[in-house]
């Protein structure tokens, strides 16, 4: 439920019993604490419907370990007074890398959920050695901006922009982007970086940073849309990412017949240039296009029966409270678009199939390199289903043909 991953966590994250990060009822606790930003333990024995001394059990060790603060007790009113419980920002944090056809983002997000440092720039090379060479000089300045304890690190998240081929980490991106394709990403990075890493595409990590500092504080069941050179999605279903068998769900382009125009913005830059303004690629574009250019009004005029079509096929087929529009795409194209959209929604007996809100991202950054970087503190601390594990006790997947393959693959 949180990427594809390889590598080990660093041994000092790791429980009494050498392997796991977290018990499923401790990440019960830490997600808890995370969504509420604190709670005293009659609260997460109430929000639990567990026994207070089994919250005891819990919580003590996760202060021995330092991933949790206790405040000093409150007295209110009669009873025993309450001490508050918070996540510890800086026992732990995590990096989260979004690579794209023409850019690489990058920020530090601490345990409570904090981002501390951020970079953004164009990828130099897309050669695997000379990218890691820049990521890892974008990664060293950041935490040096921090002032934090590298040993922290809990791991790298990576969405790179592409879809699963359905052999592990290998991914299928645009032409833009070859030397990434085909090959085993997790182990790659894992190697190229000495860290542990996860794997996802660009579209699933942006649905999860969405989820974690966006519309998903308020929704459980959201469908997004990413607008990049490519585009696509991801969805969200309960509160958790719906990644599907190979990790494709919410490749929207595909509900795209052959021919029908897709809503990227490399087609918004190529629409710019028969306009007559040139620009070489997106992230110029996006640093200083005229929203109000007639170029932009043709560009909508095009892509619009498609966005028509996928946020028809999407309500559906899948019936979310909202779909978001979000990745690369600049807020006021968002609000045109939004403005513009027309549900295939035919009347019966006086009623209409309720439809989803379509918003804007709430994100303030990038939603992609927000989700990366959520994924290895998901992992370790949050998800009570993942059961964090260290390589040091392999999990095994049984493949259709029998074969157990060593690699922490979500099933």
């Amino acid at each position: 439920m949180t990427g594809i991953t390889a590598g080990d966590y660093p041994t000092r994250f790791l429980r009494a019993d050498g392997w796991r990060t977290a018990t499923e009822n401790e990440g019960v606790v830490m997600d808890l604490l995370s969504r509420r930003g604190g709670a005293s333990r009659a609260d997460l024995a109430r929000l639990t419907g567990l026994a207070p001394h089994s919250i005891t059990r819990l919580v003590e060790p996760l202060l021995v370990r330092g991933l949790l603060n206790e405040a000093a007790p409150i007295v209110a009113g009669r009873g025993k007074p309450s001490a508050k419980l918070t996540l510890n920002g800086p026992a732990a944090f995590s990096a989260g890398v979004s690579v794209m056809t023409d850019a690489v983002s990058l920020v530090l997000l601490d345990l409570a959920g904090t981002i501390a440092a951020s970079r953004s720039a164009r990828l130099a090379d897309t050669a695997i050695a000379p990218a890691c060479a820049q990521i890892q000089q974008m990664l060293d300045a950041a935490i040096a901006d921090t002032g934090w304890d590298r040993a922290a690190l809990v791991g790298i998240g990576f969405g790179v922009t592409g879809y699963f081929i359905g052999d592990g980490a290998r991914l299928n991106p645009p032409r833009l982007l070859e030397p990434w394709a085909l090959i085993p990403l997790d182990t790659v990075l894992a190697d190229a970086f000495d860290n542990k890493v996860w794997i996802d595409n660009d579209g699933n990590v942006a649905a999860l940073g969405e989820t974690t500092l966006g519309h998903g504080r308020t929704t459980a069941d959201f469908a997004y849309l990413y607008f990049s050179a490519g585009f696509g999605g991801g969805v969200m279903a309960s509160g958790r990412p719906l990644r599907g068998r190979n990790g494709n769900a919410g490749e929207f382009a595909s509900i795209l017949p052959t021919g029908w125009p897709q809503p990227n913005l490399e087609t918004l830059r190529e629409t710019f240039v028969g306009a007559g303004v040139t620009y070489h690629d997106i992230h110029s574009m996006l640093d200083g296009f005229d929203p109000d250019h007639p170029a932009v009004d043709a560009w909508l005029d095009t892509v619009m029966p498609s966005m028509d079509l996928i946020a028809s096929a999407i309500s559906a087929t899948l019936d979310p409270d909202m779909i978001v529009l979000g990745g690369r795409l600049p807020a006021v194209l968002a609000s045109r678009m939004i403005e513009r959209i027309a549900f295939i929604n035919p009347e019966r007996r006086g009623f209409h199939r309720p439809a989803p809100r379509v918003v804007a991202s709430a994100i303030d950054g990038d939603a992609a390199t927000i989700g990366a970087a959520t994924l290895p503190l998901r992992a370790a601390f949050f998800d009570p289903e993942n059961n964090a594990r260290s390589e040091d006790k392999p999990s095994y997947r049984v493949g259709v043909d029998g074969s157990q393959r060593h690699r922490n693959v979500p099933g």
